[in-house]
């Protein structure tokens, strides 16, 4: 009876299977952020890295930066929305409070060259 299999398929198979693992393991690193951006109408108000855990508060808007994300954790606005919004991390990603003029804003390197529209 002929074997389906032999030692050298099995030792392809699993040098394919760590050569996927790496690559996604080292892709999983692309893109990530560095800082965020928070803008008071308008202006640039604070540029925080997002490195370091802390709390910005700006009149009755409490913003956190914690664990490489940052958040509108509280607010006096009618609806909540910016507090809706959740925890932002990905370059790009942002988030405003419109009652208060406040937006935040990620920036970083997306590891993307470009984006065709």
């Amino acid at each position: 009876m002929k074997r389906i299999l032999c030692k050298a398929d099995i030792a392809l198979f699993i040098i394919i299977v760590v050569i996927a693992v790496a690559g996604i393991v080292w892709m999983s690193g692309a893109g990530s952020a560095k800082t965020a951006i928070i803008r008071v109408d308008g202006e640039v108000y604070q540029q925080v890295s997002l490195s370091v855990d802390q709390t910005i508060v700006i009149g009755d808007v409490r913003i956190e930066v914690k664990a490489g994300a940052v958040a509108f954790v509280e607010s006096d606005c009618p609806t909540q929305a910016c507090v809706k919004t959740g925890w932002l991390s990905a370059p790009g990603a942002s988030a405003a409070c419109l009652p208060n003029r406040i937006s935040i804003t990620v920036t970083g390197d997306s590891g993307v060259d470009a984006v065709a529209e």
